[in-house]
């Protein structure tokens, strides 16, 4: 693949995330302003403790999605790619739209003073929770090498990535355990169905 069209789907990304910005906001405020949330707390989030260090390996998932271009550069496939990560982020602000649920509350973080999570809390409400879309696009970039080289050391990687962006969503108390599991769900099923309907030769 040369550089021209590499650059282009730079490109292309960079818009798609700028949209996402728009509309994640935008989603989050629709859902607040639509009055009591629906809260997904059990007993098991009461359980989990407060690590203010995986503030750090949370702040991952902003640019784990650039990894689809580790992962392949081929031209149908990156179509392809890109076309469900919009699938799998559509459906969730769908979701947040019309069934708004509220992240754990943050009094812990203000008071251990947590820096970077108190920053990313200015900027993002507790809204927008369920799905977790902060471990959806990272479990589908796994599912993207995994299915493009198998179970090689770069998907070891990108799971173990996964796998610690989830748990730091749950250990920086960022999301609870079920909008963790419906995050990698939706991933997984929307994935299948693209591969079905959309399949790309490796």
């Amino acid at each position: 693949m040369k550089n021209r069209p590499l650059l282009r789907y730079v490109l292309v990304m960079a818009a798609v995330y700028a949209c996402w910005v728009v509309l994640y906001f935008l989603t989050a405020r629709i859902g607040a302003q639509r009055g009591p949330a629906f809260d997904a707390a059990i007993g098991l989030d009461f359980r989990i403790p407060f690590l203010p260090v995986f503030q750090y390996v949370y702040a991952l998932c902003y640019v784990i999605p650039l990894g689809v271009f580790l992962v392949s550069t081929e031209p149908a496939w990156l179509r392809r790619a890109y076309t469900v990560f919009i699938a799998i982020n559509a459906a969730a602000f769908l979701v947040f739209v019309i069934f708004p649920v509220e992240g754990p509350p943050r009094e812990e973080t203000i008071r251990q003073g947590v820096n970077l999570l108190q920053w990313i809390h200015r900027v993002d409400t507790r809204y927008n929770a369920f799905p977790s879309l902060h471990v959806a696009n990272p479990t589908l970039v796994a599912l993207l090498s995994h299915e493009r080289h198998g179970f090689t050391r770069r998907t070891f990687f990108f799971t173990v990535v996964a796998l610690c962006i989830a748990a730091a969503t749950l250990f920086t108390k960022q999301h609870y355990v079920l909008d963790v599991a419906a995050g990698a769900l939706l991933a997984v099923l929307v994935h299948r169905i693209f591969r079905r309907i959309w399949p790309v030769r490796r």
